[in-house]
C-alpha cells in the first residue's frame, strides 16, 4: 500500500500504474546488465557464468572429473553469490522503502570494487565481488511479482514462455507472452553488449558496468518516490 508523502498526499492510481510499469522497465534493464556481466564474465574468468548460479552448479559438476581447481572456483562463485543475496537481504529486511534502490547500489558498489581490484592480478577477488553484485542484483524484486522476480533468470523466462504459450499460464495471455520473450531477448542482447565490451574495453567493462547499475539505482529511486509519494 502507498504511503502519503510530508504534504498528506498519497500517489494517486495514475502515479501507482505509471511506476508499475516503469518497474517492468527497470527489470528488462536489469536482465540486460546480468547478461552482459555473464558474457564479459565467461570472456574474463573461463568457463564460470557470474550472474547465473544456475548454470554454474552444471559447470560444477562438469569439472569435477577434472581437477580440484577449477571447481573451487566454480563452487567459490556459487557461494559468493549466495553471500551476495544474504548481505542484501539482510540490509534491505527492514526496510518499507527504497528496498529496490538500495540492493541496486549495493550492485553497484561491488561492481565498482570489483573493477578496482582487478589490476591486483588475483583474479579470485573481483571474481568474487561481480559474484556477489549478482546476488545483490537477485534481490531487487524479492517482494515484488514472481514476474519480476524471475526476470534475470533467462532459463526461467524460456519455461514461462512455453507455458504461457500453451495456455497453462495466465490463459496464454498476450501480454505474458511477449514479457516472458522480451525479458529473455534483453538478456540475450545484454550478453552480447557485454561480449563487445570486454573485447573491447577489457576490464573496463566492469567500470561501465558499475555505473549501469548506479544509473539503475538512480532510476530505482525515482519509481519508487513515485510508489511511496515521498
Amino acid at each position: 500500500m502507498s504511503e502519503p508523502d510530508r504534504t498528506g498526499r498519497r500517489p494517486s492510481s495514475l502515479d501507482i500504474g505509471r511506476a508499475q510499469r516503469a518497474l517492468v522497465q527497470l527489470a528488462a534493464m536489469l536482465a540486460a546488465l546480468a547478461g552482459a556481466i555473464n558474457a564479459a564474465g565467461f570472456l574474463a574468468f573461463g568457463h564460470v557464468f557470474l550472474a547465473s548460479p544456475e548454470a554454474n552448479a552444471t559447470v560444477l559438476g562438469t569439472s569435477l572429473p577434472g581437477g580440484f581447481g577449477i571447481t573451487k572456483f566454480v563452487g567459490g562463485m556459487i557461494f559468493s553469490f549466495v553471500g551476495g543475496v544474504v548481505l542484501t537481504t539482510l540490509i534491505t529486511h527492514w526496510l518499507g522503502r527504497y528496498r529496490r534502490t538500495i540492493a541496486l547500489v549495493c550492485t553497484a558498489i561491488a561492481l565498482a570494487a570489483a573493477y578496482l581490484t582487478f589490476l591486483s592480478h588475483l583474479a579470485i577477488i573481483p571474481a568474487v565481488l561481480i559474484a556477489m553484485a549478482m546476488g545483490s542484483a537477485h534481490c531487487t524484486f524479492e517482494r515484488d511479482d514472481p514476474d519480476l522476480q524471475e526476470a534475470i533468470s533467462p532459463s526461467t523466462q524460456v519455461v514461462r514462455f512455453g507455458e504461457a504459450l500453451a495456455g497453462g499460464r495466465h490463459h496464454a495471455n498476450y501480454r505474458q507472452l511477449g514479457l516472458h520473450a522480451s525479458f529473455w531477448l534483453v538478456f540475450l542482447i545484454g550478453g552480447l553488449a557485454g561480449a563487445v565490451a570486454w573485447i573491447t574495453l577489457d576490464a573496463r567493462a566492469f567500470a561501465v558496468a558499475a555505473l549501469v547499475a548506479a544509473l539503475l539505482a538512480m532510476r530505482a529511486w525515482l519509481i519508487e518516490r513515485d510508489l511511496f509519494g515521498a
